[in-house]
C-alpha cells in the first residue's frame, strides 16, 4: 500500500501513541501532508511533536470575528513548550476593545430581613481624600428589599468624593439592571447600623459589607473578575456575565459585547483545552492560601510568564521562552524590571496596528484588594483599577493529555 493511501487525521486513527510510536515518521508525515488545520495542530502536541514542527515564535493566523460582520486576521504567537509537551499560544495583537477587568461592586448585600426606613453604615477606615474615620452614611429605603438584593452606591469611580455627600445609591436584585429604589446619601447616624464598613482596613469586607476599595474600584481577583468570564465564553451579548460574589455588579461591556470565543470557528473552540491556571492572591483581605487555581481555556498572561519581575516568585506559571527571547534581545540578562518603559514589551491594538495601548496582566497588586498590573503604552509595567476599560492579549495552553 502506498504511503499516500494510508495518510488519514489523526484524530480519526483512534489508536494509542504505543500503536504507533515505531512509525513516528509516518505520523509527522501526517501532519504535515496538505492543509494545516487545527486539528493536525493539535496532533502534533498530543503526539510530541509541536516544538519541532512549531517553535517559538511560530505564529497561526485564525479569524477572530468581534461580531458577525467585523473580523480581524488574528495572529497566535506560540510562545512556550513544556515539558510535558503542551503548548503555550497567545495574541500577537491586544483585543481591539478594551474590558473592565472588574466593575464597582455593592457596597452591601441584604438578608430579606430588613424593613423600609433609615439605615447608615459608619466608616471605620479611611481611603483617598473623601472617605473618612467618623463619617456616617445614611440612607432611606422606601419599601423591603428582598434577600441577596445589592445596596450599591455611585462613587463616580473617583476615591475623592465624599460618600455621604449627596451620592446616588440604588438598590439591584443580585447582578441585576433594574432598579428597584433609589435615592442619595447623607452623612447621619439615624435608624439602624448596618456595621461599620473598613473595620479592619479599606480593603477587606466585613460581614454583609464589602471591602471600600472594591466599592469605588471593583475587584482585582482574576477568578471573579469580568474579563475572565469574556474570554471564556462564546455566549452572546447579555448572557456571558454572572455574578461571582454576593456585591458582584455586570462590566458595561456585560449587555453589548458577545463572548471572546463567540468570535472564532468551532473548529478552534473543539481543541481548546481547559487548564489549571494559578493566580496570587492579593495579601490584605486574609486569605488562608497565597494563591489560587482557576481552570480556564482562555486566561490572560501574568507577571511571570511574560518574564516580568513578579510581585510572589514561580507561582503564576512558567517564564514563557518567547519573552526570554525578547528580552535577550533587548540585552537583558534577567527578567523585565516593573519601574522602566521597554519599548519591546510595547503591545498593539489589533485595530489599529501603530498603536500602543495598555494591556491586562492577571496579576492582582498584591497591597490592595483592587488593582490589577498591565502594560501600558510605552511598555512601562504598573498596576491599575481594576474598573479600568483596558485591552488584553488572550492565551491558551493546548495540552498533551486530557489527564
Amino acid at each position: 500500500m502506498a504511503l499516500d493511501d494510508k495518510v488519514v487525521s489523526l484524530a480519526d486513527l483512534k489508536v494509542s501513541f504505543d500503536d504507533v510510536k515505531e512509525d513516528i515518521s509516518y505520523i509527522q508525515y501526517a501532519i504535515l501532508r496538505g492543509e494545516q488545520t487545527w486539528n493536525k495542530v493539535k496532533d502534533a502536541v498530543v503526539f510530541g511533536k509541536a516544538s519541532t514542527l512549531y517553535p517559538v515564535g511560530y505564529q497561526f493566523l485564525e479569524n477572530w470575528y468581534r461580531d458577525a460582520s467585523t473580523y480581524y486576521a488574528a495572529p497566535w504567537d506560540v510562545v512556550h513548550h513544556y515539558d510535558n509537551n503542551d503548548m503555550a499560544l497567545c495574541w500577537h495583537y491586544a483585543i481591539p476593545d478594551g474590558i473592565q477587568f472588574d466593575a464597582p461592586e455593592a457596597i452591601y448585600y441584604f438578608d430579606g430581613t430588613e424593613t423600609a426606613g433609615d439605615y447608615y453604615i459608619p466608616v471605620g477606615s479611611a481611603y483617598g481624600d473623601g472617605w473618612t474615620v467618623g463619617l456616617n452614611i445614611h440612607f432611606t429605603l422606601t419599601e423591603a428589599p428582598s434577600e441577596g438584593d445589592q445596596l450599591f452606591i455611585d462613587c463616580a469611580q473617583n476615591y475623592a468624593n465624599d460618600p455621604t455627600a449627596g451620592r446616588a445609591w440604588r438598590v439591584y436584585a443580585k447582578g441585576d439592571t433594574v432598579v428597584k429604589q433609589s435615592g442619595t446619601t447623607s452623612n447621619d447616624a439615624t435608624g439602624t447600623n448596618l456595621g461599620t464598613i473598613g473595620s479592619v482596613n479599606a480593603h477587606r469586607p466585613n460581614g454583609r459589607l464589602n471591602a471600600i476599595s472594591r466599592v469605588v474600584y471593583g475587584y482585582g481577583r482574576w477568578s471573579q473578575s469580568a474579563i475572565r468570564q469574556w474570554l471564556n465564553s462564546a455566549a452572546n451579548a447579555g448572557a456571558w456575565w454572572e455574578p461571582k460574589n454576593p456585591w458582584d455588579r455586570p462590566p458595561t461591556q456585560a449587555s453589548t459585547t458577545r463572548g471572546f470565543l463567540a468570535g472564532y470557528s468551532q473548529e478552534f473552540l473543539d481543541i481548546l483545552d481547559e487548564v489549571e491556571v494559578v493566580t496570587a492572591l492579593n495579601t490584605q483581605e486574609g486569605f488562608a492560601e497565597t494563591t489560587e487555581t482557576t481552570t480556564d481555556k482562555i486566561f490572560l498572561p501574568s507577571l511571570q510568564e511574560w518574564h516580568i519581575n513578579p510581585q510572589l516568585a514561580n507561582v503564576e506559571g512558567e517564564d514563557w521562552q518567547y519573552m526570554i527571547d525578547l528580552a535577550e534581545e533587548d540585552g537583558r540578562t534577567g527578567r523585565f524590571p516593573t519601574s522602566t518603559a521597554i519599548d519591546i514589551l510595547k503591545r498593539y491594538n489589533i485595530a489599529s496596528q501603530s498603536s500602543s495601548v495598555f494591556v491586562w496582566l492577571r496579576s492582582a497588586y498584591p497591597y490592595v484588594a483592587t488593582t490589577v498590573c498591565y502594560v501600558n503604552g510605552s511598555g512601562l509595567v504598573n498596576s491599575y483599577y481594576a474598573y479600568d476599560t483596558t485591552r488584553g492579549c488572550p492565551a491558551c495552553i493546548l495540552k498533551s493529555s486530557q489527564s
